[in-house]
């Protein structure tokens, strides 16, 4: 079918209207959810009912409204009622694999909203050339219709995102315009989530009509565009060729060597299959390339399998390395389509029957796409969960002996050394090897624990609860509160659990008592209680994980002792501070050290076996072995202070 026959298969003007309306009944659905998720309404702390609200929400109206040609359009609202029951299972599955207010979901959500817009942007194209089919099975459906609905689709979704960015950008400086005069009202009123659902509905809604309504003129762009794939395309087939020769050449330990192959190699592949088909485009015109060049190009083609199954064998490395974890899972689907895609090109590349070029395409395309739908979706379902599988590989790995709950017992102060078995080795404090002397790629690993908190939803925490209680471990203090720790919601900042408590801090030396009034000096500067944004988020201390000194030292300053602070490793925005003793016998900041200094760092940790020695200079300095530290005097605006009220002279 032409563009002008597509054209006038478009929505007529009733048609038309339903969309509008299908959008914005979805943005006041969303407006719904948002006032319910704020005001903490009776259900919405159910994580699977949210997402099973949310996903019903988006979409199949955004389906509906892409598909839709006329009112009585019966085959339309089938599918797409019976694609949201399907949806409505998977989203109740990964909803239900977020505790409540739990960080963990973000990136559980990332993995299922990218998977959702993968897999139905894949499957839309098939429901819309099977109801313009009217046959009872999909099955045969034609290439060209699949390639046109596909492109018509992407286009009037960018194009509906290109009209909605550009109405809020007129809002946007409506607002800001009025404000400069002293009308901020307007801008005030754009911000209200009451506006904003409404009218970003009612304008996706005109934004899609009108972008459906011109599909010609946006073809015409996208045969311009594609056009110079048939230019693009022997430049990386060529850049293909040249590199596989290189690494027969060369071998291939040279790409193990770093992190980068595996991806680096699936986006050569990448471009091989989007320009490809981009030259191929719905078969009915055949590129016009020289013989000479074909034959070229289909070389290039044929070297792209080899491409992909390098980039399996590199993340099939990681996985023997470190085990699977839902990046490496996502990675190897991703290898495993791309791969198959390479293998369908190469086929297609081949000489033919009837002598056209990459013909098998419009064959194997459709069930390629098939596979990336049930991929897709399977792998946020019970079917392929990535999570689970995550769970599984690395506690099997700890059962092994693979990895360590414990770990290394990590050096504290490296420049210590002994012969350990007649070799010379770095040691800590107990004279302990810093390693435990196995080859580097043998040596025991800690198991990530944070990967199980923060990635691996339920599965990930509850199997961190059963690590606990587990009696091999449960009695390690340390290892308990590293879970508790990582288990404990960052995005949770109640005041409570960030105030710091003197117990949390090593006191040095030891045996040394803390003088009156200094630690609260301390805590208040500090502002535990959140209000300093600029700390990091692990600003706060703990006796053994985030280690945090106050030290007593004599600067040469006034008489008395000063006070050191030095903060843990966490707190990177905070600088080590120096507090001194007012004429009132108060504690005040005075002075404070930088975090580095010609390319050495001062650290907590190490302070526990080696206290520094001052030395009086022009510029204080702290002298820890070989490294110095300056003492800048003044007391600069570190923090987040705010301003105290200062009584007027009568």
């Amino acid at each position: 079918m032409d563009d002008a026959g597509r054209d006038a298969r478009g929505p007529d003007r009733a048609t038309q209207w339903l969309i509008v309306v299908i959008a914005e009944m979805a943005a006041i659905l969303l407006l719904v959810l948002h006032e319910g998720s704020d005001r903490k309404w009776p259900g919405f702390a159910d994580q699977g009912l949210r997402m099973l609200l949310y996903t019903l929400a988006i979409a199949p109206p955004l389906m509906l409204a892409l598909m839709v040609e006329r009112l009585r359009e019966h085959f339309s609202y089938l599918a797409i009622g019976l694609l949201a029951a399907l949806l409505a299972g998977i989203a109740l599955h990964t909803g239900n694999a977020c505790l409540p207010g739990s960080s963990s979901c973000v990136s559980v959500l990332n993995s299922y909203w990218l998977s959702l817009l993968v897999g139905l942007f894949v499957l839309l194209p098939f429901l819309q050339t099977w109801r313009d089919a009217g046959t009872r099975l999909p099955i045969g459906l034609p290439y060209s219709g699949l390639y046109h609905h596909a492109w018509d689709n992407a286009l009037a979704l960018a194009a509906t995102a290109a009209f909605v960015g550009a109405a809020w950008a007129v809002l946007w400086l409506w607002g800001a315009l009025f404000a400069l005069i002293g009308i901020p009202e307007f801008r005030e009123l754009f911000d209200k989530p009451r506006f904003v659902y409404p009218v970003t509905g009612l304008i996706t809604g005109f934004g899609l009509v009108m972008s459906r309504a011109q599909g010609g003129a946006l073809r015409a762009v996208l045969r311009l565009c594609l056009s110079l794939t048939r230019a693009l395309l022997p430049f990386v087939m060529g850049l293909s060729l040249l590199f596989l020769a290189v690494v027969l050449f060369k071998g291939v330990d040279t790409l193990w060597l770093t992190r980068r192959a595996a991806s680096l190699l699936l986006w050569l592949v990448l471009f091989g299959v989007v320009l490809a088909n981009g030259v191929y485009q719905d078969g009915g015109a055949e590129a016009r390339y020289p013989r000479w060049l074909r034959g070229f190009v289909s070389a290039g083609l044929v070297s792209l399998p080899a491409q992909a199954a390098l980039a399996i064998w590199a993340i099939s490395l990681r996985v023997d390395q470190h085990g699977w974890t839902p990046e490496r899972l996502t990675a190897l689907m991703v290898a495993v389509i791309l791969g198959l895609h390479a293998l369908l090109l190469a086929w297609a590349a081949l000489p033919a029957r009837d002598g056209r070029w990459l013909a098998r395409l419009s064959v194997g395309n459709p069930l390629m796409a098939g596979v990336v739908v049930v991929l897709v979706l399977a792998s946020q379902s019970p079917l392929l969960d990535f999570r689970a599988i995550t769970v599984s590989s690395q506690l099997a790995r700890l059962e092994r002996g693979e990895v360590d709950l414990v770990g290394v017992d990590a050096c504290i102060d490296k420049a210590a050394q002994a012969f350990v078995n007649g070799v010379e080795t770095p040691v800590n404090s107990e004279s302990r090897p810093c390693e435990d002397g196995r080859p580097p790629d043998k040596r025991i690993e800690q198991l990530d624990i944070h990967l199980f908190a923060r990635e691996l939803g339920v599965q990930g925490q509850r199997a961190l609860e059963a690590l606990k209680t587990d009696p091999r471990y449960s009695g390690d203090a340390k290892l308990v509160a590293e879970i508790d720790d990582a288990l404990r919601d960052p995005s949770n900042l109640q005041p409570e659990w960030r105030t710091l408590a003197a117990a949390d801090i090593h006191v040095l030396p030891a045996g040394t008592a803390l003088p009156a009034g200094l630690f609260e000096a301390l805590a208040a500067d500090l502002k535990l209680d959140r209000s300093a944004q600029h700390l990091g988020t692990r600003s706060d201390c703990h006796r053994e994980l985030r280690i945090c000194v106050l030290m007593a030292i004599d600067l040469g300053g006034p008489e008395g002792l000063e006070w050191l602070f030095v903060p843990s490793e966490e707190s990177y925005e905070l600088p080590p501070l120096v507090y001194g003793q007012t004429a009132d016998g108060g504690w005040q900041l005075m002075a404070w050290a930088p975090h580095r200094y010609d390319n050495a760092r001062l650290k907590a940790a190490p302070l526990l076996n080696r206290l520094p020695t001052a030395a009086a200079s022009r510029w204080w300095q702290l002298r820890l072995g070989r490294e110095q530290f300056p003492i800048v005097d003044g007391r600069p605006e570190l923090l987040d202070r705010s301003a105290r009220p200062v009584s007027a002279d009568p």
